[in-house]
């Protein structure tokens, strides 16, 4: 009796060749999906720099356009912890709202710090938008990767 039997000549299956182009193009790909993750992080922490920085500006035009004589303490941004900042004036709570908040506070997304230099953990602005003469730093950390903010002695500029 005779099998009927299907005999596939042009039948193969992968070479050396295909199966190590294979492996490179999953370890490019593999590459930029780990590119894309560090540079989100780096994106949220740059990000929350420049939203200090224009707080911080907010508190120092507060404090150039204060007109209460009686105000020793300024304008100024006050963290009570490491994970979130404050609108001070006169050393208390600000009855003002930060910009883009709804709130005198802003919380830091979870994973990032700030620390400063400043007297008390309050940076504080005189009438002229001047922290005094002392150069500030705030220091907002992410991991291993940091963004610092430096606040110019006697001219006020943030950086």
């Amino acid at each position: 009796m005779k099998q009927a039997v299907k005999i596939h000549i042009n039948q193969r299956g992968f070479n050396l060749i295909e199966m190590v182009i294979v492996l490179i193009v999953m370890a490019i790909m593999g590459t930029f999906i780990m590119m894309s993750r560090e540079t989100t992080s780096r994106n949220d922490l740059i990000a929350q720099a420049e939203i200090l920085k224009s707080h911080l500006r907010y508190a120092q035009i507060k404090a150039m356009n204060d007109t209460d004589v009686n105000v020793p303490g300024g304008w100024g941004i006050h963290l009570p912890n490491n994970s979130s900042y404050t609108l001070y004036r006169d050393n208390a709570i600000a009855n003002d709202i930060l910009p883009g908040e709804t709130a005198q506070t802003h919380t830091l997304p979870s994973g990032i710090t700030v620390l400063t230099t400043c007297v008390n953990s309050t940076c504080n602005f005189n009438e002229w938008g001047s922290p005094g003469a002392t150069t500030l730093t705030m220091t907002l950390t992410q991991g291993t990767s940091t963004s610092v903010i430096t606040i110019t002695k006697n001219t006020g500029f943030v950086n």
